[in-house]
């Protein structure tokens, strides 16, 4: 009887440690299948932030190589404008060169403002004549430092007064009058002093005519 008694708790005993052992072997495949989740999870997070971070990278190349464009854009056109400047500055003639004769042979009836001023520069005054109120270039050639002549009409717009005396003193060597018709010279006008010191004139009108005294 007792011999049975000890068997059947040896059973109970060895029984109770297999269910043991089942249990940590079961929980086992349990702890590798999270332990792979938490794998997997902190993979995709890498992989989202490196998308991001790839993203981020693109987004910022792609502003930079805008902000260089414009910017190269930004300074061809400065150069352009600085070299289109230049070009017209350099187009313009010496005072010194501009006498009657030269008036003579460059300046045309048809010039537009740009062709003249191309030749001549930017005029001493602008305004318009009396008698039609056409407008109206001025340019003083090569006056003296200071040198000055207001016009006898009360109004100032109204520009084509000869100074006679300022030609004779030689505080002025060409007065230059361009009448302008549509944008383009119609009337050319220049008085100035010869060599034995009187006062010259020489009209160039619309038709072609010429006329000199």
């Amino acid at each position: 009887m007792k011999k049975w008694l000890y068997l059947l708790l040896i059973a109970g005993v060895l029984v109770g440690c297999g269910q043991q052992e089942d249990g940590v072997s079961s929980n086992e495949p349990m702890n590798d299948e999270n332990e792979e989740n938490v794998l997997e999870e902190k993979s995709t997070d890498s992989d989202v932030k490196a998308e991001i971070s790839e993203e981020t990278e693109e987004a910022v190349e792609k502003e930079s190589d805008q902000e260089m464009a414009t910017t190269s854009q930004d300074t061809e056109s400065e150069d352009e404008s600085q070299q289109t400047e230049h070009s017209t500055q350099e187009q313009s003639v010496d005072e010194q060169e501009i006498d009657i004769e030269f008036i003579k042979n460059e300046l045309k009836i048809g010039m537009t403002e740009q062709e003249v001023k191309s030749l001549l520069g930017e005029p001493s005054k602008t305004g318009s004549d009396a008698k039609n109120a056409d407008p109206l270039w001025l340019y003083n050639i090569r006056p003296a430092k200071g040198y000055y002549f207001e016009g006898p009409f009360e109004n100032p717009e109204i520009i084509d007064a000869v100074d006679t005396e300022g030609l004779k003193n030689r505080e002025v060597d060409i007065i230059l009058f361009l009448s302008w018709k549509e944008g383009e010279v119609d009337y050319i006008s220049a008085n100035y002093t010869n060599d034995n010191g009187d006062v010259k004139g020489y009209r160039l009108f619309e038709d072609g005519t010429i006329k000199e005294s």
